[in-house]
């Protein structure tokens, strides 16, 4: 992956990521048929205990270590980096070991006072040993990005979604007559298999491909550790503050929904339907601009640190216009299909208008992730920190004020995605416009892609309605894909993206002025 832009090595980090983020998307419909909404809300349960204990262990570590080995392996500083994968893997092994047993030992407590749902005590034993060999994974993965080896993480990705997949569907229809409870647990356990394989692989792997240590001297133990704890902190107590929202969602979402007049049942289920079949198809597009974040950071790092302004203005706003043109893409697709996507992929039809509602949120989700990204590279840390302040508190705000409320319910959780989207892009905004080396056409950033997607949301609505007269059976597929081709179109006309771009960037020619 060397030499590449870092739109390019987007592209190409996207491509692996769609084939995993396909295979997660089809454990989410496969469980939630299987095992229904409640089942599902059970499972979103545990998630971000899941999230918050990986957070712990290992937030921030890929990302930091990956820095700093590329930094070494620059200056061909190999003893350093020994050095500095050899204090990761014991602090790393001792801090998981030791967070790990507490969290298994103290299981039936978190599941009962915490998540408020004694069926999850099982899942919370199982995912343990999971959080262990993520943790190691981490430092591999670090390790492998530093020296710009990123096909080796990305297959054995692949390998370990296809393991959990595969352990999930054995598991799951034999253990599903036991309960909800076993069901979730034996998801938990495939999880767990594919996390034990991905580092065993991980690890071989590093063998054959780990520096050859020379006799130069190399830094302190101490000065790597206040190294990589300066960068690594930072990221996990953002990453750590994300999952303590999803945890806060998952006690307090069920608990407001009562209040609102759900029964116990249906308070879980409308959680599994928000949590477990909306958020992931949001989400799923955004496999692309997760992609871009991920090469955005250095690029523009390095634009920044080298005063090469011009490159790092285009670098922001050509980013800015592709995160903002898919979170349009998938706004066009929610609202132009709701019902229909929900009911094909999980059966559940009725969460269509939660799925409308939440979409139109999307495209200031996606800016704000990169957004984000920008002010990492830029090193202003603490805006971004503010920011996922900012959105916890909004998004908590509007679960505990608005879900009680009975014509609100549900769409509580809606509003605060909108609300936070909204409120933190404008603040982003105005962070960047007090920065005098920062000069973003927003005309161009944020109007000009929308005709495009006009064009192709009246397409899709006119090619449907023509189908539909007709009893034509596949709809969504056949003019979902001309109105891609309309846009395809409308995108070239408009001038948001050239034919020229696309050429270079698909092709991956060094050419292309992205650097």
């Amino acid at each position: 992956m060397k030499n590449l832009t870092y739109i390019q090595g987007a592209m190409v980090l996207s491509i692996t990521n769609l084939v995993t983020g396909s295979l997660s998307f089809y454990f989410r419909i496969y469980f939630s048929k299987h095992v229904g909404a409640e089942g599902v809300g059970v499972y979103q349960l545990v998630l971000p205990l899941y999230m918050l204990a990986i957070t712990l262990v290992s937030g921030g570590i890929t990302t930091a270590l990956s820095k700093i080995i590329a930094e070494y392996h620059a200056r061909r500083q190999m003893a350093a980096i020994g050095k500095t994968l050899k204090i990761c893997f014991i602090a790393m092994t001792l801090w998981s070991v030791v967070l790990c047993t507490f969290v298994a030992f103290h299981a039936e407590f978190i599941a009962s006072f915490v998540l408020k749902d004694g069926r999850t005590s099982m899942s919370i034993i199982v995912l343990t040993p999971a959080v262990f060999f993520i943790s190691i994974s981490a430092i591999f993965r670090g390790y492998f990005y530093g020296i710009q080896e990123i096909g080796f993480p990305a297959g054995i990705d692949i390998i370990e979604k296809v393991i959990r997949l595969a352990g999930m569907i054995l598991i799951t229809d034999r253990l599903m007559i036991y309960g909800i409870a076993f069901a979730c647990a034996g998801a938990m356990a495939a999880m767990t298999a594919g996390e034990l394989m991905s580092t065993l692989l991980l690890f071989l792997i590093y063998l054959w491909k780990k520096p050859r240590l020379s006799k130069q001297p190399s830094m302190s133990s101490l000065s790597i550790m206040k190294k990589m704890l300066g960068l690594a902190v930072p990221l996990s107590l953002g990453g750590a503050l994300s999952t303590i929202m999803d945890m806060i969602s998952a006690i307090l979402i069920p608990e407001r929904l009562q209040l609102a007049g759900y029964n116990s049942a249906a308070a879980l289920s409308g959680y599994g339907e928000i949590t477990g079949m909306v958020m992931p198809l949001i989400n799923y597009p955004g496999i692309v601009v997760f992609a871009l974040t991920t090469t955005l950071i250095p690029a523009i790092t390095q634009s920044h640190i080298g005063n090469n302004y011009g490159a790092l203005n285009k670098k922001c706003q050509d980013s800015l216009v592709i995160a903002w043109s898919i979170g349009l893409l998938t706004t066009v697709f929610c609202v132009s299909f709701p019902e229909e996507l929900c009911r094909t992929l999980f059966n559940r039809p009725e969460a269509g208008k939660l799925l409308f509602w939440t979409g139109l949120g999307s495209a200031f989700y996606y800016l704000y992730m990169i957004q984000s990204a920008i002010l990492n590279g830029l090193g202003l840390q603490r805006e971004v920190f503010n920011n996922i302040i900012f959105d916890l508190l909004i998004n908590v705000a509007c679960i505990y004020l608005l879900m009680p409320i009975p014509w609100i319910g549900i769409y509580g959780y809606v509003a605060g995605f909108f609300i936070s989207g909204i409120v933190i892009v404008i603040r982003n905004i105005r962070i960047f416009n007090r920065l005098d080396y920062i000069r973003i056409r927003y005309d161009k950033v944020l109007l000009k892609p929308i005709l495009p997607f006009w064009v192709m949301f009246l397409t899709i609505k006119l090619i449907n309605f023509l189908l539909l007269s007709m009893g034509f059976a596949y709809n969504m597929i056949f003019s979902g894909i001309i109105g891609i081709i309309a846009l395809v179109i409308s995108l070239l006309w408009n001038n948001v993206f050239t034919a020229d771009q696309i050429k270079k960037t698909l092709l991956l020619q060094k050419s292309y002025n992205s650097r």
